[in-house]
């Protein structure tokens, strides 16, 4: 296709770690009939109706790299909010005209998408999310800079490059990629986590310093096939791959060795030393 060759970005298997130095924006082509973008492609706009609004990021996503949008604008008329996630098909190659209406289940059901709705109170005109994958296919997200991040599903290949997803749908009218290196960064997190005397016991802050002694190869306590990676929160328990900790989160809701009821996940890879995964 010729937009696909005038579109000057990394393609192939190490797609994304070629391109994540590159700025990021919203791919300039291939998106829902209904969206209009500014000059930069920072900011994609719903011009009518609740549905065709789904638009990808111009390159492919690294692991752990998060993807920030600020919602600019709502629109209360409508029902539902915005859909994120990661697709494993180049949007370059894909046709703008055959998108279907809704990434969920349309897209999703295309095979090559895994998408979710934000939580309904992270839909709010002005709220800054953050959300990203990690190497074992689950998608976290975070909401302007509050401590600890949630898991929004599991399930993405990631032995391909990946592209953002954003469905601009229902109340969400607008969105705006910004730039996280402008936002708390994970040692940020950690320091607000262990300063918050409301919420993190003396122990649990404790058990949080403890972390660095772990072995880098512990295995998860569940599943016994993948490394732990995740903490549960408040308990701050790290003995769990983040794919049965999605699992716990979503079923049981409640941490397997103490029993106490789990409000938050977070990524122990990056945070136990306040260090970016891919330095």
């Amino acid at each position: 296709m010729s937009h696909y060759k005038s579109f000057p970005f990394p393609t192939g298997p190490d797609a994304s770690s070629q391109s994540s130095s590159l700025p990021l924006f919203f791919h300039p082509y291939t998106k829902g009939s209904q969206i209009v973008m500014d000059e930069s492609h920072c900011i994609a706009h719903r011009a009518a109706t609740f549905h065709d609004g789904i638009v990808f990021s111009s390159r492919p996503i690294g692991l752990y790299e998060k993807v920030t949008l600020k919602i600019l604008k709502e629109e209360t008329k409508w029902h539902g909010g915005l859909r994120v996630g990661f697709t494993w098909q180049d949007p370059s190659l894909l046709e703008p005209s055959e998108l279907p209406p809704f990434a969920c289940p349309n897209l999703v059901q295309q095979g090559k998408t895994r998408a979710c709705v934000l939580p309904e109170e992270y839909g709010a005109e002005g709220t800054v999310v953050s959300f990203w994958v990690d190497s074992q296919g689950c998608v976290f997200c975070s909401v302007d800079e509050e401590a600890g991040p949630s898991v929004l599903l599991a399930g993405v290949s990631v032995s391909s490059p990946l592209w953002a997803l954003v469905d601009v749908y229902g109340r969400a009218k607008a969105v705006q990629l910004l730039d996280p290196s402008s936002l708390s960064t994970n040692a940020d997190v950690c320091s607000l986590l262990l300063s918050t005397p409301d919420e993190q016991t003396e122990s649990t802050c404790q058990s949080f310093h403890r972390l660095p002694d772990r072995h880098p190869g512990d295995e998860c306590a569940v599943c016994f096939g993948y490394k732990a990676n995740t903490m549960m929160l408040p308990c701050s328990h790290a003995n769990f791959c983040s794919c049965c900790s999605l699992k716990i989160f979503k079923t049981s809701g409640r941490c397997p060795l103490c029993r106490q009821k789990v409000k938050k996940i977070l990524p122990i890879s990056v945070s136990a030393k306040g260090e970016s995964p891919e330095g």
